[in-house]
């Protein structure tokens, strides 16, 4: 290959887009899996050249029908830079450069959030039942097994379904586990726009929003927010047909890996979520 010669390929793999540049210096490649997106919109904030576009609305994504995309990537506008695959807490969009995953390169500034757990703490319920907690709680099925094994009560856990909610914190009894989510700050819903359709709480990847049972005369939110599990992707906001939503975030934590000619418009993207 010329040094100055540069290949594309797109291509659909299996419901994915695969999209591809190759070059004498290097290789990149996109995957976008529409199966793992909840359209939380975070990519399309992130994009810089608006390469990324809102799809399908948030109740379509919901309910799973068949054929509509959360997110559209055009191949067109896509400079591979990464910042989709840095900022998707949902492994939806990966980007590897030279085989390389940018969330996982020291290249690349990357968000930090962390899951603890102090197995020291972890024993049966106080009736000598084995304790699943965690397990139950979590939404996402991260937490693959709870209770004894062998003479331990103990947990195990996939790194790759989860998205640091911190709900397995929050169920522990024994306090055994400490979640720390890359956002700070709080969802608020304005109750005189929402309509209590629903869209939100079907969209909601952390089952973070209900809908209370109330009676017509008493004034109790039509929506209600646990922001203790909340992770502030923003999917309510983007899904809500009324404009009802407001996502504030107040404080990003990340790493700013090493320093790269790219390292500051990251850090800058970073912040402006």
């Amino acid at each position: 290959m010329h040094e100055d010669e540069l290949r594309y390929c797109v291509d659909f793999e299996r419901s994915r887009l695969v999209f591809r540049r190759e070059s004498a210096r290097e290789q990149r490649e996109l995957v976008y899996e529409p199966d793992l997106c909840t359209g939380c919109g975070l990519c399309y904030e992130a994009c810089p050249v608006d390469a990324i576009s809102l799809g399908a609305t948030g109740a379509a994504v919901a309910k799973g029908i068949e054929g509509l995309v959360p997110v559209e990537i055009n191949p067109e506008r896509c400079v591979l830079c990464g910042l989709c695959a840095g900022v998707c807490m949902f492994r939806a969009i990966t980007v590897k450069v030279d085989g390389e995953d940018v969330r996982e390169s020291r290249r690349f500034p990357r968000l930090l959030r962390a899951f603890l757990f102090e197995q020291q703490k972890c024993s049966p319920k106080d009736d000598g039942t084995p304790c699943d907690e965690c397990k139950h709680a979590c939404p996402r099925g991260a937490i693959t097994f709870a209770g004894v094994k062998g003479e331990v009560n103990t947990i195990e856990r996939d790194d790759s379904a989860c998205v640091f909610c911190s709900s397995c914190a929050h169920a522990c009894p024994r306090e055994a586990i400490a979640v720390e989510k890359v956002f700070e700050g709080e969802v608020s819903v304005d109750d005189e726009r929402c309509t209590g359709c629903g869209t939100c709480v079907e969209i909601c990847p952390t089952k973070a929003l209900s809908m209370p049972r109330r009676e017509p005369w008493e004034k109790t939110p039509k929506i209600a927010v646990r922001q203790e599990v909340c992770i502030l992707c923003g999917a309510c906001r983007h899904a809500c047909p009324v404009d009802a939503i407001q996502v504030r975030r107040e404080e990003v934590r990340y790493d700013r890996g090493e320093q790269m000619s790219w390292t500051r418009t990251w850090e800058k993207t970073f912040r402006r979520l």
